[in-house]
């Protein structure tokens, strides 16, 4: 029998995996990939911090980023630095995943505050 996950357990999930992979930031190989990979996790962090903030208000699953954003942008509509910092986190993902961007520690350390803002102001 198939166990699902709940979006607060993904956040933590894929919080404790971008843990380890800081360690593999200083390998020269592994380190681009690890920085790739570690923003992609901080981005996946807040989809599912939106998303089970989303369901504690009664919302349906959104089922993809486009409905995510619009339901981000009507419920948390005063709230613009949050939405922006959740909307940089999945730029910098995108240019990690789709472009070949290797992130720098200060766009770790940006994306690690993106991240802070989205689930202090995101609830």
């Amino acid at each position: 029998m198939t166990r699902l996950l709940s979006h607060a357990d993904q956040v933590i999930a894929n919080n404790q995996l971008a843990q380890h992979l800081e360690i593999l930031h200083v390998a020269f190989v592994l380190g681009h990939v690890s920085r790739q990979w570690f923003i992609t996790l901080l981005f996946y962090e807040s989809v599912h911090w939106v998303e089970d903030q989303l369901q504690q208000k009664k919302y349906p699953p959104s089922f993809d980023h486009r409905t995510r954003k619009k339901r981000l942008r009507q419920v948390w509509f005063s709230h613009k630095t949050a939405i922006r910092a959740y909307l940089l986190l999945e730029h910098f993902s995108r240019q990690a995943r789709y472009d070949g961007w290797i992130p720098t520690d200060q766009d770790l350390l940006d994306a690690q505050a993106y991240l802070q803002h989205v689930k202090t102001f995101i609830i």
